[in-house]
């Protein structure tokens, strides 16, 4: 179960880094997302990225696009244990967060529902 979480993380970070609202010269310091499967074949998601932003900002955006018949809910954005003001159109999560040359760490959690098929000896997750 492990190797599944530690796998995900690593394809998850290759392919799906959160991204800026506005173009800024800005660097991802660190990211570590992991992800927990439940028995009832729903995947609780936790992230946390920062970043050091290099001029003025108005927070980052995150692309998630669940594959068919799941759904991404309960999404957050946090700073700090913060809410952050966050908006949603379609697949595309906006985090708002103004600042100017700082260094930001934004922890994101949201659930999958449906995101693993649990058989009676085995699951699938990808």
């Amino acid at each position: 179960m492990k190797k599944i979480v530690i796998l995900l993380a690593i394809l998850v970070s290759m392919f799906a880094l959160p991204g800026h609202v506005f173009a800024v010269d800005y660097s991802i310091e660190n990211t570590e997302i992991n992800a927990y499967l439940q028995k009832n074949g729903d995947v609780e998601v936790t992230e946390q990225h920062t970043y050091q932003f290099e001029d003025e900002f108005n927070g980052i955006t995150r692309t998630l696009i669940p594959k068919e018949k799941t759904q991404i809910i309960d999404f957050q954005a946090l700073e700090n244990n913060t809410s952050l003001h966050e908006e949603q159109e379609k697949n595309l999560y906006k985090i708002y967060r103004s600042g100017s040359d700082q260094e930001v760490t934004v922890d994101l959690s949201y659930t999958i529902t449906n995101g693993v098929e649990v058989y009676t000896d085995l699951a699938q997750f990808y």
